[in-house]
């Protein structure tokens, strides 16, 4: 084989690579995986109660979902924290986002006391929606104090997890038929706070390829 089709080899830059790392937006990260996760594991929870087909899901159904919801809440609550701290970049909003991962944690250990309290499936992820989308106006608002471009993007997407979570709070539906909503609020909250790790984050390729989507959409 001759020189010319032979691969180059390319030192790794360690400290490049480490500083890209430290300008991620670990916590938008960490809330993003947690949110399509959440989605899919409600998406999955057999309605009328048993074991899930693809997770071992609570046997209880919609029930066992608002017990399981302080402990998503406390994961996301403690690794945000973390991811806000080792992250390099700039708070969105300042002090606002360690505060809502400290707000998430509280909530969780409040909840696995009282879970009676919580109340029923739809009350309790319809407040959980609100915060999510409480949570994504926070970076669109910090987009948009950037001068950022597509903030409002951002801000469409809080509005739709909004719009969605007090579509099932209001719905009479049955906490079985409820799930959809819900799955559908976390999912598309998720996809928030992908959009605001790569904008606020560093990553210039990935914000240009969202823009890129985006422009074309309109």
């Amino acid at each position: 084989m001759t020189d010319e089709y032979m691969l180059e080899y390319r030192p790794v830059d360690g400290k490049a690579l480490l500083a890209k790392l430290a300008r991620v937006k670990w916590s938008f990260v960490i809330m993003a995986v947690l949110c399509f996760f959440w989605a899919v594991y409600m998406y999955v929870t057999a309605p009328q109660g048993g074991a899930g087909g693809l997770l071992p899901t609570p046997v209880e159904g919609p029930a066992g979902l608002v017990g399981l919801l302080p402990w998503c809440g406390i994961v996301g609550g403690l690794l945000g924290f973390v991811g806000t701290v080792v992250s390099r970049s700039p708070w969105a909003l300042g002090w606002v986002e360690p505060l809502v991962s400290i707000v998430m944690l509280l909530a969780g250990l409040w909840g696995i006391y009282s879970i009676p309290e919580l109340g029923t499936f739809g009350q309790t992820y319809t407040l959980a929606g609100v915060f999510l989308a409480l949570y994504v106006a926070v970076i669109a608002l910090e987009l948009y104090r950037r001068d950022a471009s597509y903030w409002y993007v951002e801000m469409l997407v809080a509005a739709a997890v909004l719009a969605i979570s007090l579509a099932g709070g209001v719905n009479m539906a049955s906490d079985a038929a409820l799930v959809g909503f819900y799955s559908l609020a976390f999912f598309v909250a998720a996809w928030g706070f992908v959009y605001g790790a790569l904008k606020l984050g560093g990553s210039d390729k990935g914000a240009e390829a969202c823009e890129t989507v985006v422009a074309a959409a309109e």
